[in-house]
C-alpha cells in the first residue's frame, strides 16, 4: 500500500453499534488513510459498485452477513475485504475495532495472512432448456443469475412437500446425471460455506483453501444419500422435476429466486475470487474450535 492508502468504508448503518461505533473509529482511521469511499451499502448494487474509486482496502463493518453481502456486491472489484465484527459469529469477520488498531501497521503493510475464496457462479435456465446445456440448440439467456460465496440452496418452500430433483455433475462429460432424489432440497457450498447451512444439514468440514464443491442433501427420502465434496473445475446441473408453490434457490440465505418444474440450475466456479485479511491472532482452525467448537470436550454441567 501507498503511505495514504487508499480505504472505501463499507459500513452496515442498520446496525445501530456500527452507527455508534463510526463516532470514534471514523476519525481515527481518517488521519492514517485517504478515504476515498464509503457509499450508503443499502444503495449500492453490483453494477454501481463497478464505479467505485481504485482502493486499496475494503473495511466491512458489520458481520459475516454484511461481509457476505458485500462480497457479491464486489465481485468484480478486486479489492482485498477485511471485516470487522458486530454480528454474532464473527467467522469471516475476524476483528474487532481493538485488533484493527492493534494490528493496523501490519494490515497497511500488507504482512497479515490473506486467503482467496472461491465464489459460485449461479444461473436458472428456463423450461424447456436444452439438457444441461447440451445439443447443437444455444442456451437461452438465464432468467436469474448471480453469485455466492457461501452458498446455492434450493428449498422445498410451502406448502411444504418433498420436491425432487436430479443431479448431473460434469455432465458433458459422464453424458448421463448422478442421481435423481426427492426431499427437502439441495446445499451447494463453497469451502468458505462448508461451516454454515452444509454442516447444520451433516455436510463435511472442507479447509476454505481447496477449490471444491460440497453437496449435501436436505432431509432426503434416502438413507444411503451421504454428502460428498468433489473438485470446483466439475460443473453441477440441478433440474427441477417436482416443485412446490413456494419452491426457491437461496444464495447466501439472502438472495433468492423462485423456482419451477422443468428449471435447471448451473452452478460453477466463479472465475473470480473474494480476497479475505485474516486477524493475526486467529488462524482457521482455531476459528472452528472457538466459534464452532470442534472437537470440544463434553461439559460437566
Amino acid at each position: 500500500m501507498a503511505d495514504r492508502p487508499r480505504i472505501i468504508v463499507l459500513a452496515n448503518r442498520n446496525k445501530p453499534e456500527v452507527v455508534e461505533a463510526m463516532v470514534s473509529f471514523r476519525p481515527w482511521l481518517a488521519e492514517r488513510v485517504d478515504i476515498v469511499a464509503e457509499p450508503d451499502t443499502r444503495e449500492l448494487f453490483r453494477e454501481t459498485a463497478r464505479d467505485l474509486p481504485e482502493a486499496d482496502l475494503a473495511i466491512i463493518m458489520g458481520g459475516d452477513g454484511t461481509l457476505l453481502y458485500q462480497a457479491r456486491v464486489l465481485v468484480d472489484v478486486d479489492i482485498p475485504m477485511l471485516g470487522i465484527n458486530f454480528g454474532k459469529v464473527g467467522f469471516l469477520a475476524e476483528f474487532n475495532l481493538e485488533d484493527v488498531k492493534r494490528h493496523w501497521d501490519a494490515i497497511v503493510c500488507q504482512a497479515c495472512r490473506m486467503s482467496r475464496r472461491m465464489l459460485l457462479d449461479v444461473f436458472v435456465y428456463p423450461a424447456g432448456s436444452p439438457e444441461w446445456g447440451d445439443g447443437d440448440g444455444q442456451m437461452p439467456e438465464p432468467i436469474f443469475r448471480a453469485v455466492a460465496m457461501n452458498d446455492a440452496v434450493v428449498i422445498a418452500g410451502p406448502p411444504f412437500r418433498m420436491i425432487e430433483i436430479e443431479l448431473a455433475i460434469e455432465p458433458k462429460l459422464t453424458r448421463s446425471s448422478a442421481t435423481t432424489f426427492s426431499g427437502d432440497g439441495i446445499i451447494v457450498a463453497s469451502p468458505s460455506g462448508s461451516t454454515a447451512y452444509n454442516l447444520a444439514a451433516g455436510g463435511p468440514i472442507v479447509s476454505p483453501g481447496l477449490d471444491a464443491f460440497c453437496v449435501a442433501p436436505i432431509c432426503p427420502q434416502s438413507l444411503a444419500f451421504r454428502p460428498i465434496v468433489f473438485n470446483a473445475s466439475c460443473e453441477i446441473w440441478l433440474t427441477m422435476n417436482r416443485a412446490n408453490e413456494g419452491t426457491e434457490l437461496v444464495l447466501d440465505g439472502q438472495e433468492s429466486c423462485k423456482l419451477e418444474p422443468g428449471q435447471q440450475i448451473l452452478i460453477k466456479k466463479h472465475t473470480n475470487v473474494v480476497r479475505l485479511v485474516h486477524n493475526p491472532d486467529l488462524n482457521y482452525w482455531r476459528l472452528l474450535a472457538k466459534k464452532m467448537h470442534w472437537a470440544a470436550r463434553p461439559s460437566r454441567d
